[in-house]
Parts: C-alpha cells; sequence; structure tokens
C-alpha cells in the first residue's frame, strides 16, 4: 500500500521541488501541480499529486500518526515531529495569507 504524505515546500528548481517531511528534506518532482515555497503539497511515489491547507496537512499526519502508533516507534518519533511543526506552522501564520486561499 503506498500513502501519500504532506511535505512543505521549501525551493523550487524547474521541474523539482525541495520539501520538508517534518524534519526529513528530500527532493521530489513537481510533475502534476504548480507550488510555491510555503506551500504544503501531498507526495506520492516521488512526485507532488496535490496542494492542501496547512490545517489539510495536519489532519493527513495525526491520521498517518495513528497508524503509525501501532507499527513502529521510529515512524511514530518522526510522525511526532512533523504535527508539532506543522502545528507552530500554523499558530505563526497571519490571516489571509496564501495559505488560507488554498
Amino acid at each position: 500500500m503506498c500513502w501519500g504524505v504532506p511535505a512543505k515546500v521549501l525551493e523550487i528548481e524547474g521541474l523539482e521541488a525541495v520539501v520538508d517531511f517534518g524534519g526529513g528534506v528530500r527532493r521530489k518532482v513537481l510533475l502534476l501541480v504548480s507550488a510555491s515555497p510555503g506551500d504544503y503539497v501531498v507526495v506520492h511515489a516521488g512526485s507532488a499529486i496535490g496542494k492542501v491547507r496547512p490545517e489539510e496537512a495536519l489532519e493527513i499526519l495525526l491520521a498517518l500518526r495513528e497508524v503509525a502508533s501501532s507499527l513502529s516507534p521510529e515512524a511514530l518519533e518522526t510522525l511526532d515531529k512533523a504535527v508539532e511543526e506543522l502545528k507552530e506552522s500554523l499558530t505563526h501564520t497571519p490571516a489571509g495569507t496564501p495559505s488560507e486561499d488554498l
């Protein structure tokens, strides 16, 4: 089974973007969406397949965390870090920013 995982776009380089999965930075190909630094995307099989609001990204991470809690302590630790980072960014996002308009 494959899952789409939310990630924050850090920078864009042509058809590739550097994204952050809550502390783990990886390069992903943006094939299906137009995104800007600061946007959240859902990454599946190495490609960004959709753009989501930060609140939606948090919901996805919390669902993944619930599943991971029964599978792997290491995965749970990583997801906990990602959830905390995203919650922190949500408390510092001013009203009217592009993240609310997605």
